[in-house]
């Protein structure tokens, strides 16, 4: 079966049902695997964009690859079965794993600002290439630090033929806000919210706030001041800021959440939309999916068929 997005009967929730689960062999995303005795392995990670050293060596520092177990794949087709009250997609689209170091052993936050910059960098990048794809409505770009599907620090990035749930809710309360008073709501959040005992850090560039209802433990926001809808519209400059502001957000995070176990997402304007406020939310990990607690979209391992089958007995 391939990968299918399903609509709840009877809520707005959604459901991708994928059933590629990552196999056990070793790290795939470390860099001895560009051995020649390791190229079978090799041969499976296809390549979409890399920052190297500026040596001779020309190594990759940080690279971005198509996802070897995808949650979305640009071949899948459009399930048939569709009425007016069972509605599915294809679970069309792209999927990319962000190699973010090659320090097996490193996580985002213990990264100079430099590394976590290319990063972002490699973010910024691949949401301008992957916006310009078919049946692309949203693009998704989300870490935590648990490394469940590779034993390596890594992020994700998927392209979606629909606006997830929790993109819509925060597109509706931005547009509403816009035509009620003709102002970026997130634009008169930085300027209420500074003034506060909610507000952690800031700078020339960006605040770092403490999100007023907190859908996730210790969950803070990161706003640019300037009005940018996503972070492909940044400087090198501001993206080197924003990395040190993330450190800097990361390593507090880390001195209270102890193991430090988080989630980082990234807001950015859904791509028929004309107007957003680009932001960042990072908050302590739950048990959910990293998909669900971001976008609102759960993820199944097994299909509603495959339960009744298996529940018949």
């Amino acid at each position: 079966m391939q990968n299918e997005l399903r609509k709840s009967y009877d809520s707005e929730d959604e459901t991708i049902i994928s059933q590629i689960a990552p196999s056990s062999v070793g790290c795939i995303l470390c860099p001895q695997l560009e051995v020649p005795d390791s190229i079978a392995l090799k041969e499976r990670l296809e390549e979409t964009y890399r920052i190297e050293s500026k040596g001779k060596n020309g190594v990759w520092l940080c690279r971005s690859i198509v996802d070897p177990y995808p949650i979305t794949h640009p071949t899948m087709f459009k399930p048939k079965d569709s009425t007016n009250i069972l509605q599915s997609y294809a679970a069309h689209g792209w999927s990319e794993v962000v190699i973010e170091t090659r320090d097996h052993h490193k996580e985002l936050h213990e990264l100079p600002s430099e590394e976590i910059k290319n990063v972002l960098t490699i973010y910024a990048h691949r949401i301008k290439e992957l916006r310009k794809k078919e049946n692309v409505a949203h693009v998704c770009v989300m870490k935590d630090n648990i490394r469940s599907e590779f034993n390596h620090s890594y992020s994700k990035i998927i392209t979606l033929p629909i606006v997830p749930r929790k993109t819509r809710e925060k597109m509706t309360k931005f547009n509403d806000y816009h035509y009620k008073h003709d102002d970026c709501l997130y634009c008169d959040i930085l300027k209420n919210e500074k003034l506060t005992s909610r507000n952690i850090l800031e700078n020339e560039q960006f605040i770092v706030l403490a999100t007023y209802s907190q859908d996730l433990p210790y969950e803070v926001i990161i706003l640019p001041k300037k009005h940018y809808t996503c972070i492909s519209e940044m400087n090198e400059f501001e993206i080197f800021t924003l990395a040190e502001t993330l450190k800097n957000i990361l390593t507090r995070m880390s001195a209270v959440i102890n193991p430090l176990k988080y989630i980082m997402v990234f807001h950015v304007r859904p791509n028929q939309e004309k107007d957003f406020h680009f932001h960042i939310s990072l908050g302590q990990k739950t048990l959910r999916p990293t998909l669900n607690e971001g976008y609102g979209i759960n993820l199944s391992k097994i299909s509603s068929e495959d339960t009744a089958k298996m529940l018949k007995g």
